[in-house]
């Protein structure tokens, strides 16, 4: 229906058009609550989700934390352990070969026995050069391997390739004698081994 020119427009026309335009507003307001109720579905589903990540971002940066933690008090064991001797070091000769083992002098200085006779002493510096010194001296006459000296030391495998490093310096300052077997390990290389050769006491 739409309204005459020059005429004012009828009670009916008025309500009808009123009647129109309630429709579209509902429409348009059902429109957006429909609108609005997914939004805060989505919303609330996003918020669950992110409080969830920052959960499990928290609990993996605590479990990072407490594994830097313990790599840094491993490597600061580690570091300490090398600069001093071993504590669990306890080398017990046999009865029978008492006589070969060093005296310890008071002031902490140790000085191997009288074998082999004739040689200056040598002076050894380093707590693990003296630590080995210690070892090799129990028995002063046994060719030792570096094995053989780093399970005495009670150390893993793993510090085999140091003490031997060790094991060559005191060679080079005569206070081992260095022998190579004719007999070769499964890689092919030489055995070898290391004796007293001179007495010696700690710097």
């Amino acid at each position: 229906m739409s309204q005459h020119d020059g005429r004012p427009p009828s009670a009916d026309w008025v309500a009808q058009e009123m009647e129109q335009m309630l429709r579209e507003s509902n429409a348009l307001i059902e429109s957006h609550d429909e609108q609005l109720r997914r939004l805060r579905t989505a919303i609330a589903q996003i918020e669950s989700e992110r409080k969830c990540a920052c959960d499990d971002r928290d609990r993996a940066q605590s479990v990072l934390d407490a594994l830097h933690s313990a790599v840094r008090q491993g490597q600061e064991l580690r570091a300490a352990r090398a600069q001093s001797p071993n504590p669990h070091l306890h080398v017990v000769p046999d009865a029978e070969d008492v006589s070969a083992v060093p005296t310890v002098p008071e002031g902490g200085a140790s000085e191997a026995a009288a074998l082999p006779e004739g040689n200056p002493v040598v002076v050894i510096d380093g707590p693990r050069s003296v630590t080995i010194m210690k070892v090799i001296s129990t028995d002063g006459q046994r060719h030792w391997s570096v094995q053989a000296v780093t399970e005495a030391l009670g150390e893993p495998r793993e510090a085999v390739r140091r003490n031997r490093s060790v094991l060559e310096t005191l060679c080079d300052r005569g206070a081992l004698s260095r022998r190579e077997s004719s007999d070769s390990d499964r890689r092919g290389k030489k055995k070898v081994s290391y004796q007293l050769a001179a007495p010696w006491k700690a710097a």
